[in-house]
């Protein structure tokens, strides 16, 4: 995968820049990362407006990305965000926001959206996360690996699960599992558990974390639609969905 510092730069043939290129030195700063961001979402709409399809969009902006990663899922949903809007305003004209709002442009849409509460700020965290990790020394890598965690998002765990269950438990390997996702429900079972559940790539098999009681604080400040990052002790697949157990949120 590349690394990040030469992530930005795949946005410009995805722009048509004439004479866009990588450029040495250029380094994650969290401003940079959040206007690039901010840009593949107004491009995503705009294009969209003039009827490219959302996959194609995708492919373009996502060239030569690992899938299955966070800074991936991250371009990913910022294309989706934007092309989303784009076909929505292409039919409608206007969009009306939760705020009451009337927002009849790409630019407005993308700067609506990056106002949200943390959208940026969690972006930006896990772009400039990768590249400190991908320059990471042998003797950190030693030490996550000392730490015996798994680490991995909610989409990429569902797929594992999915192609092959006992290939899952396999990789796995019984250690504690990191999760990446965002938060689609927030519930109790029937022995007042905390409950929460992470968009999988289906709606109907989300995957499902139980959380330790001293967690319950945290949990009732949760958000549909926020990002956050669980760690289970045990993992295993029940009713077609990874379900962990005895989790907590990582700080």
């Amino acid at each position: 995968m590349r690394k990040f510092l030469v992530l930005p730069f795949m946005l410009f043939p995805f722009m048509s820049f004439a004479d866009g290129g990588a450029t040495s030195g250029i380094q994650p700063y969290p401003e940079y990362v959040a206007n690039y961001v901010k840009t593949l979402i107004t491009e995503s709409c705009e294009r969209a407006l003039k009827g490219e399809p959302e996959d194609v969009l995708i492919k373009q902006a996502t060239q030569g990305m690992k899938k299955n990663t966070p800074s991936y899922y991250s371009v990913y949903n910022s294309v989706v965000d934007g092309a989303s809007a784009g076909a929505a305003l292409k039919v409608k004209g206007s969009l009306i926001t939760k705020d009451k709002i009337a927002i009849d442009s790409c630019g407005g849409i993308a700067t609506y959206i990056s106002m949200q509460k943390d959208f940026i700020k969690t972006v930006v965290a896990e772009m400039v996360n990768l590249e400190q990790s991908q320059a990471a020394n042998s003797e950190s890598k030693k030490a996550v690996s000392d730490n015996h965690i798994y680490r991995t998002t909610a989409k990429a765990l569902a797929e594992l699960y999915d192609a092959n269950e006992v290939a899952a438990d396999n990789e796995i390997g019984g250690r504690k599992v990191e999760i990446t996702g965002t938060v689609q429900e927030i519930a109790k079972n029937f022995t007042n558990d905390v409950i929460v559940r992470l968009e999988s790539g289906n709606r109907l098999l989300p995957v499902m974390l139980s959380m330790e009681d001293s967690e319950k604080p945290k949990a009732s400040k949760l958000k549909k639609g926020q990002k956050i990052v669980v760690t289970c002790e045990k993992m295993q697949l029940f009713i077609g969905a990874p379900s962990g157990s005895n989790c907590t949120f990582v700080q």
